[in-house]
């Protein structure tokens, strides 16, 4: 599973071979961190103890944090939230987004069992980009004041500032579900607050074999018919060895996706994601990129090398497809070009 990837940085669980390179890097950059205790991450993480996120910039391990289910001990225990837990970006890889991006995925899970996710942070200089950043992402402090070593610190009492000495800081979130949906769910009720929505300016066309944007004005808006041929199509996919991926918000439908059970391609190298869609309320959460990550599971499940994508024109919706590592497919698939002949026809490996 991959939390999150687009061309430079994928966030994803822990590998053994992350160990010894965590180790060295850190070590590196005159910050000790024991290898024991990477190994006994990878651990925790293998007996589902914790989620282990693991940031890696073009290959290159950069960052990583801990997702334990909840807080074990301060002001949140025993709330059932899930707590972040030892969070840290290498040097060279500071200022670019990855921490950000981590502490992202990690909510996204959170979001999964809890409407809120909580942490702790210290308090000298060595936590000032950490505390920032946390703030920054909607993080509040939760008023109980100053810990040290796991119990409240009182008025006046003596401490240190070491790593013991921390604030402890809360986020709401929404929450999200994404799960395979099921044959009986497929009826136009379920995408009662889903609303299929865009307006289009500018499309991609290719002209004398060069992709060039042009003027193309229209608005697209699903009605009630489209959602009943929708969910028969749906049904068909599912009926066929396919899956449909469902996104949910608060318990409302938001997202769905599907992928087509045969394999397709001259040498039936393809699996084909007939669908990826994000309510127009929805959009510039990041649901649209699970979604896509799900497909690709769903994709090297099935065999495939590749998912194979008719893809809207649209100068947005190409803007996410190349988001997402899609380039031009090596194999026009002849009836989905005959079908939609202005769509993008794309690939995206596996």
């Amino acid at each position: 599973m991959t939390y999150y990837q687009d061309k430079d940085l994928t966030i994803r669980p822990m590998l053994p071979s992350d160990c010894q390179a965590f180790y060295e890097s850190f070590a590196a950059h005159d910050w000790h961190k024991p290898l024991a205790q990477f190994q006994r991450y990878f651990q925790e993480q293998e007996q589902g103890v914790k989620r282990i996120l693991v940031a890696a910039w073009q290959g290159e391990v950069a960052g990583y944090t801990t997702l334990l289910p909840q807080a074990p001990a301060g002001p949140f225990a025993g709330k059932g939230w899930p707590e972040v837990q030892d969070f840290n970006v290498l040097p060279p890889f500071q200022r670019r987004g990855i921490g950000s991006r981590i502490l992202e995925a990690a909510e996204d899970l959170a979001s999964q069992t809890s409407d809120t996710i909580c942490l702790g942070v210290g308090l000298h200089s060595g936590y000032g980009t950490a505390q920032r950043l946390y703030v920054k992402r909607g993080y509040v402090f939760d008023g109980s004041g100053l810990w040290y070593r796991d119990k409240p610190l009182e008025q006046y009492a003596p401490c240190a500032a070491d790593d013991g000495l921390v604030l402890y800081l809360s986020k709401k979130l929404v929450r999200r579900e994404f799960r395979p949906l099921t044959q009986e769910e497929l009826v136009p009720e379920l995408f009662r607050c889903f609303d299929r929505f865009q307006i289009v300016e500018k499309c991609w066309r290719k002209v004398e074999g060069q992709w060039v944007v042009k003027d193309v004005v229209f608005t697209e808006r699903w009605g009630e018919k489209d959602y009943r041929f929708l969910c028969q199509c749906l049904r068909n996919t599912m009926a066929t060895g396919g899956q449909v991926w469902g996104a949910f918000l608060e318990g409302r439908l938001k997202g769905f996706a599907s992928v087509e059970g045969p394999l397709v391609g001259s040498r039936k190298q393809y699996a084909d994601l007939t669908s990826i869609h994000v309510s127009a309320d929805a959009r510039g959460h990041g649901l649209g990129r699970r979604l896509f990550l799900l497909a690709e599971d769903t994709a090297r499940q099935l065999g495939a090398e590749a998912l194979y994508i008719s893809a809207h024109s649209a100068v947005e919706s190409q803007a996410f497809y190349k988001a997402m590592g899609c380039v031009e497919a090596r194999e026009y698939l002849p009836a989905h070009v005959e079908q939609e002949p202005c769509d993008c026809q794309l690939e995206r490996r596996v």
